[in-house]
């Protein structure tokens, strides 16, 4: 069937329980399925066709009114409004929802650019990247909530972000652990960590690593290591008889167990075997430090999630081409 060619009558649309009457040449200049939706057909009783009187308007299922409205704000601004980006964050995720939907390009460009000058959250950015097909956001998101893993429960990420989301952010931890570990500054034993006068807090022994119970070895360089942002404290001491003499310290709550990648110690003081003294929880002195050679490249944590979501990223940035 034939249709007319007349972009500027206007269109009658209910959504939800609101029926509104626009001019439809704005609506099918930036969109071309509603170019096709609202097109006229030829006919005589004009009346009986569906979006020429509010009787029989064209019943837009599955969207919501307060959306429909923002959007039309946005194309047919009144002269008494002085600018659209008057709407609020809320109407600005309508407008970028229906211009999704209905591809319209320019006025999801629009909406986005607005919606990124607004503040959200880390997890709002995924949320609204995944439901709004926005690789920018998406991206941006992730990159954020990894810099601040370790601070997030995994229930939490769970809940936000859906359980494969969060094993993907919580598997990329993981390979940053171990490449922090490998250009890791010092390596040293069980047997090398020592009370402030020297003597060895281990030797001889061997422990259980306090979270998983795995045998921690005396002499195992590779048993043992600093996490991830821990501290050396470095202390010269001066001898009447001879040089000067570096002192390198660290805390036990640092230490962790290479098999469970916890905390190895949990009480706060050791009593030294050789002197009887009691070694600080926060103080303990590396007897036999080994400085490790830094090699390979630094972990990159945002090149990792764009490689671990490059599929889902590839299929967002396609619609915007």
């Amino acid at each position: 069937m034939g249709h007319e060619q007349d972009g500027n009558n206007a269109v009658n649309d209910k959504v939800e329980d609101a029926i509104f009457e626009v001019p439809r040449h704005r609506l099918i200049e930036h969109s071309e399925i509603l170019a096709d939706m609202f097109a006229l057909p030829q006919g005589r009783d004009r009346g009986s066709i569906e979006g020429t009187n509010e009787e029989r308007p064209i019943i837009l299922e599955g969207y919501k009114a307060a959306d429909f409205c923002a959007l039309i704000t946005l194309l047919y601004p009144q002269p008494a409004i002085s600018s659209p980006c008057d709407l609020s964050k809320d109407e600005w995720v309508g407008v970028l929802n229906l211009s999704t939907r209905w591809q319209m390009k320019k006025m999801r460009e629009y909406a986005i650019k607005t919606l990124s000058k607004m503040p959200m959250t880390s997890f709002e950015k995924v949320t609204l990247a995944r439901a709004h097909k926005v690789s920018r956001w998406l991206k941006e998101g992730l990159n954020d909530i990894m810099k601040n893993i370790q601070t997030l429960q995994p229930d939490v990420l769970k809940a936000r972000l859906g359980v494969e989301t969060a094993f993907l952010l919580m598997w990329i931890q993981n390979q940053s652990f171990k490449a922090t570990e490998e250009r890791s500054g010092f390596s040293f034993t069980l047997g090398g960590l020592g009370c402030s006068l020297g003597h060895p807090l281990f030797a001889g022994r061997a422990i259980s690593c306090h979270s998983c119970s795995a045998g921690i070895p005396v002499d195992d360089r590779e048993a043992i290591y600093l996490h991830n942002g821990s501290s050396v404290l470095v202390e010269q001491r001066g001898f009447m008889n001879g040089p000067p003499k570096m002192d390198l310290s660290i805390s036990l709550s640092d230490l962790r167990c290479r098999e469970c990648r916890d905390r190895v110690f949990s009480c706060g003081t050791y009593v030294c075997p050789s002197c009887i003294s009691t070694a600080n929880y926060s103080k303990i002195t590396l007897l036999s430090p080994v400085l490790r050679q830094r090699s390979g490249p630094k972990f990159n944590l945002t090149g990792s999630v764009s490689e671990v979501f490059k599929e889902e990223i590839a299929s967002y940035e396609s619609w915007d081409k």
